[in-house]
């Protein structure tokens, strides 16, 4: 290659899927990147490969965009209660654990990943390390702690507030140490005792404050919201992403879907991101195989939620899901967001190409980086993802990962 000049990568594919609106998987294509960017993508018949290109066969894989996680938390393990943490790490271990979980989930196919939730800021040094090349793993979003209410969900990650003034105080602070965007908790969680999973800890006015000043200040809005109160104070306040949106009524316990809140984000264009933990069991269990009581139970459970996810799909919210990753579930793999994409395109009610869509184009879009990642198109950035098999014919090829690209340059490569 001449000095100086722009590194060309030519990418031969079996089949390459897009993730665009609509279009068709191409048989026999090839992809064409320079300088980190998608140049052409198209028929290998009609994009050809360039003197001094770099050139790599793909051509019995499938190859797709790297996969968009919307919602994890890299710094938690499943078994944890948040007390227990908090007492057991400082945020030099944390910071080492959220390395590992990164290295993992690029192994995984997952190249973009905003984490919204940590105690503090450390989790800028991991993402300008990887951003650097110094470590491995996505590109990484993060929000630092999610602004709460006094002793309100997830309050032991330090960012406590109880009026309006006081939320734009905390944005501000947040916003000044380099967050790329803002998590608020605008209902109670599961995970926090004594907070009220069905009810706002934030009116309508207090969110508005802080939504006002992030997006004065250039930064998105992530809403956790599990009951429709929080939910709806969230929309009428301008937030970005909804974050689970369980539609639940004010006791946190049955479903109370309002039709007119979902036309109202459909028409403001709010996301709907169901983030949620894939249920290990039901996930690997192939679908030939009879259901005992108890998972017929918990799948029921799920596809109640899954229900009202795609009601307001067919309404027009704009809508995806992630994993709310807590890791752990896989031995140390990280492949969660895989097997949900299966979980829901399998047993959710998910047509298999919109599965796809929903952990690749639709979650870019909704965390503003929809001109950058998420599907195969010129301009876009060459984050890409080689699988075996089709996951048009089975999802469950997402879990056989050949190879992963980022940026155009080999990051991870099966073991023949």
């Amino acid at each position: 290659m001449v000095a100086g000049a722009p590194y060309r990568l030519y990418v031969r594919c079996g089949r390459l899927i897009t993730c665009l609106p609509e279009q068709d998987p191409i048989e026999d294509a090839a992809i064409l990147v320079q300088s980190g960017r998608i140049v052409a993508v198209g028929p290998a018949s009609r994009v050809t490969a360039p003197p001094g290109a770099t050139v790599v066969d793909h051509s019995d894989a499938t190859v797709l965009p790297g996969l968009v996680d919307g919602h994890v938390h890299l710094m938690y393990r499943r078994g944890e209660s948040i007390y227990d943490h908090a007492a057991a790490f400082d945020d030099h271990q944390l910071l080492v654990r959220c390395a590992y979980h990164a290295r993992k989930l690029v192994e995984a196919g997952v190249t973009t990943v905003r984490d919204c939730g940590s105690r503090g800021t450390f989790l800028r040094a991991l993402r300008e390390g990887i951003a650097n090349g110094l470590a491995p793993g996505p590109r990484l979003l993060v929000s630092g702690p999610p602004v709460t209410t006094t002793r309100g969900h997830l309050w032991v990650c330090g960012a406590e507030a109880d009026t309006a003034d006081e939320g734009r105080k905390v944005v501000r602070r947040l916003v000044k140490e380099d967050v790329d965007f803002v998590k608020v908790m605008a209902t109670g969680g599961r995970m926090t005792p004594g907070s009220n999973a069905g009810r706002a800890q934030f009116s309508a006015d207090e969110l508005r404050a802080m939504v006002e000043d992030a997006h004065r200040l250039g930064r998105h809005v992530a809403a956790h919201c599990l009951g429709v109160e929080g939910m709806r104070y969230a929309v009428q306040a301008g937030v970005d992403t909804i974050e689970h949106g369980n539609w639940l009524d004010e006791s946190g316990e049955k479903h109370a879907f309002d039709e007119a809140l979902a036309r109202r984000m459909a028409a403001q264009g709010t996301y709907r991101n169901m983030a949620t933990q894939p249920d290990r069991e039901l996930a690997e269990l192939p679908l030939n195989r009879p259901l005992t009581e108890q998972q017929r139970r918990r799948l029921e459970v799920l596809q109640e939620r899954w229900y009202w996810f795609r009601k307001g799909m067919e309404l027009g919210i704009p809508s995806f899901f992630s994993t709310d990753a807590i890791y752990g579930q896989w031995e140390e793999a990280c492949t969660d967001l895989p097997w949900l994409t299966v979980l829901i395109g399998e047993r959710g009610g998910i047509e298999r190409y919109e599965a796809l869509r929903m952990v690749t184009d639709v979650p870019a879009r909704a965390i503003g980086l929809g001109n950058e990642v998420g599907a195969l198109a010129p301009g876009r950035v060459a984050d890409l993802l080689v699988v075996k098999g089709n996951p048009l014919e089975s999802l469950r090829a997402l879990l056989v990962v050949e190879a992963v690209y980022q940026e155009g340059r080999l990051s991870y490569a099966l073991s023949k």
